[in-house]
């Protein structure tokens, strides 16, 4: 399974200020994954339909929910990708690799492999 990390908080009023922020002054957003994956009103189509396609359904954790969640982990450079397997979290890519990728398609094949 693939676990999914935005290096953004959960809750109504952080979805507000990122869509704000992301509108505003895009390159200075500090969620990649946020960027590449999500628009203004939700997830994109290609990520969406490549989401549906994955032998098992994805996590997705804000940071704050993270954090709690696995508190060993918290020198991770967010956003990141893992992978999952019996509760054991295996790091696919962090933030610094994350900030490499500049397209969707470049993530779903990031992904894919």
């Amino acid at each position: 399974m693939l676990l999914f990390v935005y290096n953004a908080d959960s809750g109504l009023a952080s979805a507000l200020f990122d869509s704000a922020h992301k509108l505003i002054s895009p390159s200075t957003y500090s969620c990649n994954l946020c960027a590449l994956t999500h628009g203004l009103a939700g997830p994109k189509r290609g990520w969406a339909e490549f989401l549906k396609i994955l032998p098992e359904p994805p996590e997705f954790l804000h940071r704050d929910d993270f954090l709690k969640r696995h508190p060993g982990l918290a020198s991770t450079s967010l956003p990141a990708i893992f992978t999952k397997r019996r509760q054991c979290l295996q790091l696919l890519a962090d933030g610094p690799a994350l900030s490499q990728i500049h397209t969707l398609a470049e993530l779903i094949e990031l992904v894919g492999e």
